[in-house]
C-alpha cells in the first residue's frame, strides 16, 4: 500500500513537531523549509492535523503552530486511517461504473481487509515512538533553533 503526498507530509510535520523541545513554536513556513514540502501543501496539511487535534497553533508575530500531548500520544493507525480516508487502492473503490466485472465482486472487500490489516498494525505505534530527537535536533539547527536537550547533533 502506498500512502499520499499529504500523508506523507502529515507524518514529517508530526514527527518535526514532535522532536522538537515541548512548547516550541514554528510558522507553517519553517515546517514547510523543515520538511522538505511546498508551503501550500503544509498549510493544509496544518490545517487538517489542527482539526484533528494533533496541532494547536497560535496567532500573533509570536505565534506558530506546537504538537499537542494529543499530538504526540497519537497512534499511528488511527492518524494514517483518518488521512486516507477516501483514498481508493484501486480505481473501482472510487468509480465503481468503470469496470465491467463489478457485480458480485469481492476484490473491494478483500483490498479493505488489507488496508485494515496495515492500519492494525500500526495502531500499536505512536507519534512518540518514531519520534528521533537526534534527527530533529538536526533540522532544529538548520532552521535556526536549539536541538532538544537529548539530541545529539
Amino acid at each position: 500500500m502506498k500512502l499520499t503526498a499529504f500523508s506523507d507530509i502529515a507524518l514529517r510535520v508530526l514527527l518535526l513537531m514532535g522532536g522538537l523541545p515541548e512548547g516550541t513554536l514554528l510558522s507553517t513556513q519553517r515546517i514547510a523549509e523543515s520538511v522538505g514540502a511546498p508551503y501550500h501543501h503544509v498549510t493544509k496539511t496544518v490545517a487538517k492535523l489542527r482539526s484533528m487535534g494533533l496541532l494547536e497553533s497560535q496567532r500573533g508575530r509570536a505565534g506558530g503552530v506546537s504538537l499537542t500531548e494529543a499530538g504526540l500520544e497519537a497512534n499511528l493507525g488511527s492518524v494514517l486511517r483518518e488521512l486516507e480516508a477516501n483514498t481508493a487502492i484501486v480505481e473501482c473503490e472510487a468509480d465503481e461504473a468503470s469496470c465491467p466485472l463489478n457485480h458480485g465482486c469481492k476484490l473491494r472487500a478483500a483490498l479493505a481487509k488489507a488496508r485494515e490489516a496495515f492500519y492494525c498494525e500500526l495502531d500499536s505505534v505512536t507519534i512518540a515512538d518514531l519520534v528521533n530527537e537526534r534527527q530533529a535536533g538536526k533540522v532544529a539547527v538548520s532552521i535556526g533553533l536549539a536541538p532538544p536537550r537529548n539530541a545529539f547533533v
